[in-house]
């Protein structure tokens, strides 16, 4: 059901607009889907079927990152920054801290909305360790809301996504820090990260054992090839696989000096492709799923060389839009494989 939609005459119809509630004749019969795409024809059959007006969803305005979210998610970076010195400094992880961060500030950036929009375009000259736990405790955190755990659950997963790198306070510099790609044995010491960080919160009687094992196990995979302990799905904790999608998710469509960020929609459709092997499904889903609310609306640049704007995602197993082109002409990417998305143009 669509939040937002006007009653348009059938004659003020214009091609592009989404149909927000189906269209039912008299006889009960269902003309036209909820979700369907206005085209030239579909205004000739309403208007031969004696349809005088329907219901059309109303566009969803794109605005810009408000101050306000953008103050709070820089006052929340500094603050990350200044938990990860105390680690490197003391050995030892300020709890009180990372509480308050979590309650007082990620989950009022979790409830702004727009929050996801606002993560893509955001830019930021932190370290790339401080804005990627930033946004996997918010992508977690998300993952709980959006899924319908109790405030209790969601605090845990955003938690967990805060301090999911903290082991890495405890990695050399040089090597957290280098711009090209490891060596296997520089590869092995950023893999202890996971146990280094579960160790550091062992002790920590105030954070819940599904937010710590959230740290511990956020690089296990559903078939056992993860680490550090190789576990399989049903063994890895409920914490650990939101903060893992979030932590692959944000990681694809972050940007990195060694490379540019990856398009949502291409991010997205690698995690889809891995559901069921090294990704859970569900949670794949649940993200693919709500990814859409902000992707819909996107003025894109296509591969063949043509601009238009994403109108609709059908298939959840993919995230190949319809594109409305410029010319007016609709584009299913889900069934032209040759052409992709290459570039946001907002």
């Amino acid at each position: 059901m669509f939040s937002k939609y006007n009653l348009v005459l059938s004659s003020n119809l214009k091609t592009g607009m989404v149909i927000a509630q189906p269209v039912i004749s008299e006889k009960k019969h269902i003309l036209l889907k909820q979700g369907a795409i206005i085209t030239e024809d579909t205004i000739k059959k309403l208007l031969s079927w004696g349809i005088s007006a329907v219901n059309v969803a109303c566009p969803d305005p794109r605005p810009s990152v408000s101050p306000y979210l953008f103050s709070i998610y820089n006052e929340t970076l500094n603050s990350i920054s200044s938990i990860f010195e105390k680690v490197r400094q003391c050995k030892e992880v300020p709890i009180a801290e990372c509480q308050e961060l979590a309650e007082k500030y990620i989950e009022i950036i979790i409830d702004t909305e727009g929050v996801l929009d606002a993560l893509y375009r955001i830019t930021t000259y932190h370290e790339y360790t401080f804005t990627h736990s930033l946004h996997v405790a918010i992508l977690a955190g998300l993952l709980g809301k959006w899924t319908g755990f109790s405030d209790a659950k969601r605090k845990d997963f955003i938690l967990s996504g805060l301090l999911h790198d903290i082991g890495k306070a405890l990695v050399p510099r040089k090597i957290l820090d280098k711009p090209g790609p490891l060596t296997a044995d520089e590869m092995d010491i950023i893999k202890l990260h996971s146990s280094q960080g579960y160790h550091l919160l062992s002790n920590c009687a105030e954070i819940s054992e599904e937010a710590k094992l959230g740290v511990l196990q956020h690089h296990e995979r559903e078939d056992g090839s993860g680490y550090p302990l190789g576990l399989k799905g049903k063994d890895i904790s409920t914490c650990a696989k939101f903060v893992a999608i979030a932590d692959i998710y944000d990681a694809m469509t972050t940007e990195r000096v060694y490379r540019k960020k990856m398009l949502p929609f291409t991010a997205i459709n690698i995690m889809l492709n891995q559901m069921g092997d090294t990704l859970d499904s569900a949670t794949c889903l649940t993200l693919s799923i709500n990814l859409r609310k902000f992707l819909i609306g996107m003025r894109v640049l296509l591969s063949n060389g043509k601009q238009g704007t994403v109108v609709q995602m059908l298939n959840i197993a993919t995230a190949r839009p319809i594109v409305r082109l410029d010319n007016g002409i609709f584009l299913d990417l889900d069934n032209d494989e040759t052409i992709t998305v290459v570039a946001v143009l907002d």
